[in-house]
Protein backbone atom coordinates (compact mmCIF):
# COMPACT_ATOMS: atom_id res chain seq x y z
CA UNK A 1 0.00 0.00 0.00
CA UNK A 2 1.43 3.62 -0.80
CA UNK A 3 1.70 6.10 1.96
CA UNK A 4 0.14 9.48 1.40
CA UNK A 5 2.15 12.52 1.85
CA UNK A 6 2.64 15.67 -0.25
CA UNK A 7 4.62 14.07 -2.70
CA UNK A 8 2.09 11.04 -3.65
CA UNK A 9 -0.36 14.22 -3.32
CA UNK A 10 0.73 16.22 -6.14
CA UNK A 11 3.64 14.96 -8.22
CA UNK A 12 2.00 11.67 -9.40
CA UNK A 13 -1.68 12.88 -9.96
CA UNK A 14 0.22 15.84 -11.78
CA UNK A 15 2.25 14.07 -14.18
CA UNK A 16 -0.75 11.18 -14.90
CA UNK A 17 -2.74 14.57 -15.65
CA UNK A 18 -0.66 15.82 -18.02
CA UNK A 19 0.14 12.78 -19.86
CA UNK A 20 -3.40 11.85 -20.05
CA UNK A 21 -3.95 15.92 -21.45
CA UNK A 22 -0.95 15.11 -23.92
CA UNK A 23 -2.96 12.61 -25.66
CA UNK A 24 -6.01 15.01 -25.69
CA UNK A 25 -3.75 17.35 -27.35
CA UNK A 26 -3.27 14.50 -29.86
CA UNK A 27 -7.19 14.20 -30.90
CA UNK A 28 -7.48 17.75 -30.88
CA UNK A 29 -4.78 17.85 -33.50
CA UNK A 30 -6.94 15.52 -35.57
CA UNK A 31 -9.62 16.73 -35.26
CA UNK A 32 -8.09 20.18 -36.35
CA UNK A 33 -7.07 18.90 -39.22
CA UNK A 34 -10.36 17.21 -40.13
CA UNK A 35 -12.20 20.54 -40.00
CA UNK A 36 -9.08 22.16 -42.05
CA UNK A 37 -10.34 24.73 -44.88
CA UNK A 38 -8.70 26.72 -47.75
CA UNK A 39 -9.32 29.31 -46.03
CA UNK A 40 -9.73 28.60 -42.26
CA UNK A 41 -6.99 26.97 -40.15
CA UNK A 42 -9.18 25.12 -37.70
CA UNK A 43 -6.76 24.97 -35.18
CA UNK A 44 -5.37 28.13 -35.22
CA UNK A 45 -9.37 29.28 -34.13
CA UNK A 46 -9.20 26.62 -31.51
CA UNK A 47 -5.68 28.03 -29.54
CA UNK A 48 -7.82 31.05 -29.47
CA UNK A 49 -11.11 29.74 -28.30
CA UNK A 50 -12.72 30.65 -24.71
CA UNK A 51 -15.94 29.32 -23.32
CA UNK A 52 -16.74 33.12 -22.05
CA UNK A 53 -15.06 36.40 -22.78
CA UNK A 54 -13.69 36.79 -19.43
CA UNK A 55 -11.77 33.64 -19.45
CA UNK A 56 -8.33 32.94 -20.72
CA UNK A 57 -8.39 30.92 -24.14
CA UNK A 58 -7.17 27.70 -24.53
CA UNK A 59 -3.77 28.25 -25.03
CA UNK A 60 -3.42 30.34 -21.85
CA UNK A 61 -5.16 27.63 -20.09
CA UNK A 62 -2.60 24.61 -21.32
CA UNK A 63 0.14 27.26 -20.25
CA UNK A 64 -1.54 28.13 -16.76
CA UNK A 65 -1.83 24.17 -15.75
CA UNK A 66 1.76 23.38 -17.12
CA UNK A 67 3.04 26.54 -15.04
CA UNK A 68 0.65 25.33 -11.79
CA UNK A 69 2.64 22.03 -12.15
CA UNK A 70 6.05 23.15 -11.91
CA UNK A 71 5.42 25.98 -9.32
CA UNK A 72 3.50 23.40 -7.03
CA UNK A 73 6.20 21.03 -7.43
CA UNK A 74 9.39 23.29 -7.39
CA UNK A 75 7.79 25.26 -3.91
CA UNK A 76 7.10 22.55 -2.05
CA UNK A 77 10.72 21.27 -3.26
CA UNK A 78 12.01 24.75 -2.19
CA UNK A 79 14.23 25.12 -5.57
CA UNK A 80 13.94 27.09 -8.62
CA UNK A 81 10.69 27.30 -10.83
CA UNK A 82 11.74 26.64 -14.31
CA UNK A 83 10.47 29.51 -16.59
CA UNK A 84 8.83 28.57 -20.05
CA UNK A 85 8.49 31.55 -22.42
CA UNK A 86 4.06 31.52 -23.53
CA UNK A 87 5.17 31.82 -26.86
CA UNK A 88 3.32 28.22 -28.31
CA UNK A 89 1.10 28.86 -31.15
CA UNK A 90 0.49 25.47 -32.14
CA UNK A 91 -0.72 22.26 -31.07
CA UNK A 92 2.50 20.95 -31.13
CA UNK A 93 4.06 23.11 -29.43
CA UNK A 94 1.89 23.00 -26.28
CA UNK A 95 2.04 19.40 -26.34
CA UNK A 96 5.93 19.96 -26.13
CA UNK A 97 5.44 22.37 -23.31
CA UNK A 98 3.48 19.48 -21.29
CA UNK A 99 6.64 16.95 -22.18
CA UNK A 100 9.14 19.60 -20.75
CA UNK A 101 6.49 20.04 -17.45
CA UNK A 102 6.53 16.14 -17.10
CA UNK A 103 10.14 15.69 -17.84
CA UNK A 104 10.91 18.80 -14.98
CA UNK A 105 8.18 16.99 -12.30
CA UNK A 106 10.36 13.95 -12.90
CA UNK A 107 13.12 15.37 -11.65
CA UNK A 108 11.79 15.98 -8.46
CA UNK A 109 12.39 13.08 -5.86
CA UNK A 110 9.82 12.24 -3.20
CA UNK A 111 12.13 13.54 -0.20
CA UNK A 112 12.40 16.76 -1.84
CA UNK A 113 8.60 17.25 -1.28
CA UNK A 114 7.49 14.55 1.91
CA UNK A 115 7.24 16.48 5.26
CA UNK A 116 6.76 19.81 3.87
CA UNK A 117 3.22 20.60 4.83
CA UNK A 118 4.44 23.41 7.05
CA UNK A 119 7.05 25.27 4.02
CA UNK A 120 6.06 28.35 3.78
CA UNK A 121 4.30 29.58 0.27
CA UNK A 122 4.18 32.76 -0.92
CA UNK A 123 2.73 34.03 -4.42
CA UNK A 124 3.37 37.57 -6.24
CA UNK A 125 -0.41 38.05 -6.67
CA UNK A 126 -1.21 37.57 -3.30
CA UNK A 127 1.19 39.91 -1.44
CA UNK A 128 2.20 40.28 2.25
CA UNK A 129 0.56 36.76 2.69
CA UNK A 130 1.61 33.19 2.55
CA UNK A 131 0.21 29.27 3.41
CA UNK A 132 1.59 26.62 4.55
CA UNK A 133 2.84 23.63 2.55
CA UNK A 134 -0.08 21.83 2.94
CA UNK A 135 -2.86 24.67 2.70
CA UNK A 136 -1.36 25.84 -0.94
CA UNK A 137 -1.64 22.55 -2.35
CA UNK A 138 -5.11 21.46 -0.31
CA UNK A 139 -6.72 24.61 -0.61
CA UNK A 140 -5.42 26.55 -3.90
CA UNK A 141 -2.61 24.86 -6.03
CA UNK A 142 -4.36 21.61 -6.60
CA UNK A 143 -7.68 22.67 -7.46
CA UNK A 144 -6.30 25.83 -9.52
CA UNK A 145 -4.15 22.79 -11.51
CA UNK A 146 -7.52 21.12 -12.35
CA UNK A 147 -9.36 24.13 -12.77
CA UNK A 148 -6.99 25.10 -15.76
CA UNK A 149 -7.09 21.42 -17.31
CA UNK A 150 -11.02 21.11 -16.98
CA UNK A 151 -11.31 24.27 -19.11
CA UNK A 152 -8.72 23.54 -21.55
CA UNK A 153 -10.76 20.29 -22.13
CA UNK A 154 -13.90 21.81 -22.13
CA UNK A 155 -13.04 24.58 -24.90
CA UNK A 156 -12.42 21.23 -26.85
CA UNK A 157 -15.32 19.59 -26.28
CA UNK A 158 -17.79 22.71 -26.94
CA UNK A 159 -15.52 22.63 -30.41
CA UNK A 160 -16.51 18.89 -30.92
CA UNK A 161 -13.18 17.30 -30.08
CA UNK A 162 -13.99 13.57 -29.70
CA UNK A 163 -13.33 13.17 -26.17
CA UNK A 164 -14.62 12.10 -23.03
CA UNK A 165 -14.24 11.12 -19.58
CA UNK A 166 -12.03 8.38 -20.22
CA UNK A 167 -9.42 10.32 -22.26
CA UNK A 168 -9.66 12.71 -19.48
CA UNK A 169 -9.09 10.54 -16.18
CA UNK A 170 -6.47 8.69 -18.62
CA UNK A 171 -5.56 4.62 -17.31
CA UNK A 172 -7.09 3.85 -14.26
CA UNK A 173 -4.74 1.39 -11.53
CA UNK A 174 -7.50 -1.55 -11.60
CA UNK A 175 -6.15 -4.78 -9.62
CA UNK A 176 -7.50 -8.13 -10.65
CA UNK A 177 -10.37 -8.67 -7.70
CA UNK A 178 -8.70 -11.68 -5.37
CA UNK A 179 -10.23 -15.12 -5.88
CA UNK A 180 -11.70 -16.79 -2.49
Amino acid sequence: MQETNLYTITIPPMKKTLQAFSHILDKAAAHSESKKLSWMDFESALLVDKIIFDQFNFTRQVQIASDNAKGIAARLAEIEIPVFEDNETTIVQLKERLEKTIAFLETIKPEQVIGKEAVKVTLSYFPGKHMTGFDYVTQYAMPNFYFHITTAYDILRKNGVNIGKGDYTGTLPFRDEEKA
